[in-house]
């Protein structure tokens, strides 16, 4: 089992800088370079994933979603969240 840092909406989130991706028809593809692993992600994943080239909050990232996609405040922050965790569960973002 994996140990997942708390994640809230007030954390500060980064993709890690060792993870290599690259643009694939709109979608990421990533390597974990260290651990040998491929990801990718859908369209709202890639989109996610492009916001964190520079530190900033869980809560800058629900904002941005619930502007762009018809999706509600609260359901938002609740995928958001899941879907870093993931990510900080491989190790592909960091959490400060």
């Amino acid at each position: 089992m994996k140990y997942t840092k708390t994640i809230c909406i007030d954390s500060l989130v980064r993709r890690a800088e060792y993870i290599d991706a690259a643009d694939l028809n709109g979608e990421k593809v990533m390597m974990n370079l260290d651990k040998g692993r491929y990801f990718a992600l859908n369209e709202v994943g890639s989109r996610i994933w492009d916001m964190m080239d520079r530190p900033l909050t869980v809560r800058d990232i629900v904002d941005a979603m619930t502007r762009e996609y018809e999706i509600d405040e609260q359901s938002c922050a609740k995928e958001v969240l899941a879907f870093l965790g993931k990510m900080y569960d491989e190790e592909l973002i960091s959490v400060g």
